[in-house]
Order: structure tokens, then sequence, then C-alpha cells
């Protein structure tokens, strides 16, 4: 992946969830367009593999070990942002989960954690972004994105996952709540719904029979590749959407049809 356009030069970017699967994409194609990008994950030798390709390329990051359901940590990792490359004016809310077992079986504490991670941590960092943001002055802060990664679970009950299609709910009406509090200071704050896409997380799965038969009652009867949401998260994240606010962006290619 060439560093070819500068579509976001000058910005600092950061990644939740960015050691792996769309994270690490995400990561990568920011720091093509030219963003400084910061990496949030737990997984710090992963962390470092995502920051090598990247500095391989041309591009400009830094690697901040982050368990985003502990505050302390969110607010040290922004801290550290800001003292290598200024105050952050893009955020991609990417760091998800799932939990095992069926609505019947799943324990509270699993339930929980589902929550803790999807929506608890979205919001403590937009809110901690946000409030940077703010801090540095109107024109700063008129530059400010967040990008929410929902689902396309949001929208639809997809089986044996209520936890799941719950906070990714609750992220959407999250990412309008905020957009409406932040919206005078400039700061704007959307979500980006994914469908199904084909990851090193679930490719194993989507070659099985079961997951041949998910997509084949698709309208279009494919998966979608990695980079399906590349466009959708660079228009969110730069200058050109600064009219666009409160708003959730379905990229599904059709499977909610």
């Amino acid at each position: 992946m060439a560093l070819n356009s500068k579509r976001l030069e000058g910005r600092v970017a950061l990644v939740t969830g960015a050691s792996s699967g769309l994270g690490r994409r995400f990561a990568q194609v920011l720091a093509r367009e030219g963003a400084k990008v910061v990496l949030l994950a737990r997984r710090q030798d992963r962390l470092e593999e995502v920051l090598a390709s990247i500095t391989s390329l041309g591009g400009s990051g830094m690697a901040a070990p982050c368990d985003v359901t502990r505050e302390e940590q969110v607010i040290a990792a922004f801290d550290l942002a800001q003292e290598r490359f200024g105050v952050v004016d893009t955020v991609i809310n990417n760091a998800g989960m799932n939990a095992e077992g069926g609505p019947l079986d799943q324990s509270r504490d699993a339930f929980a954690s589902v929550m803790d991670v999807n929506v608890t941590s979205v919001f403590m960092v937009a809110r901690e972004a946000a409030r940077r943001l703010i801090a540095a002055g109107p024109e700063v802060s008129e530059r400010g994105r967040i990008i929410n990664i929902a689902s396309i679970g949001a929208r639809k009950a997809l089986a044996g996952v209520p936890a799941y299609c719950a906070s990714k709910a609750a992220v959407v009406m999250l990412t309008r709540s905020l957009a409406r509090e932040w919206a005078r200071h400039g700061v704007n704050v959307n979500s980006l719904s994914p469908g199904y896409i084909s990851t090193e997380i679930n490719s194993d799965w989507l070659n099985t029979p079961a997951g041949q038969k998910m997509i084949g009652a698709t309208s279009r009867r494919r998966i979608m590749a990695e980079d399906s949401l590349d466009e959708a998260l660079l228009f969110l994240s730069s200058d050109g959407a600064r009219f666009v606010t409160g708003t959730d962006v379905v990229v599904d290619d059709g499977q909610t049809l």
C-alpha cells in the first residue's frame, strides 16, 4: 500500500483496537493519507508490528498500549499522543468485542463486558478527545472528527449476539447525542456501520458451510473485503465532512436489504 496521496496531511489520528483486523487496516489507510497515527490496543507486540508496517512505507505513528476500559489508561494515551504529535483531532473508536454464549446462557459479567468495551470505552475515548479539542479553541476543535465504529447489528437483529447488537445500537445513539452536544464547538461525531467483512478473525468461519450459507443469503451473495470501508472512513475523517455530523454511515453492500 504505497503512500501516494495526502488527504489527511496535518491530522493526528488515534485508532483504538489497532492491533489487528479492521483497526490495523484503518491505521494503515489513515497513515497512507498523511495522518500521524496513534495506535491503541492491549497487545504491544502486535501494535509494534502495525507501526512497523506504517513506518516502512514512510508513514508516521506511535504505539500506545492501552486497555480502553480503563479511564486512567485512556487519559495517559492521549497525554502521550499530545506530547508527541499535538492535539488528537481525529478518533477512530474501533475497539470492540462479542461474548460467547446465547442469551439463555450468557452471564451478567459477559454481557457487561461487551457493554464496557463496545459502549463505555467509546464514550470515554470520545469524551477525552472532545475535552482537549474544545480546550484548544475553535481553530482546532472545528477540525475535530470522531468516528465510532458500529455495525449493521445496530439495525438488524443478528442471531445469537443480543449483547453485541444492543451495544452497537447504543453506539449509534451515543454518536448522535454527542454530535448534538459538541456541534457548537465544531466537533463532528459520526458512526460507521459495516456489514460482514472478511478479516483475519472470521475468514475461517466464512469458509464453513454455515458461513457460505450466510453469504448466499445476502442480496449480492458476496462478502466485503477489508478495503470496503476505506473511502467512507477517509471522507468522515477529512475536511470534506465538515457539514456531516450525527450520521450513521452504513457500508454493507446491501446486506440489510
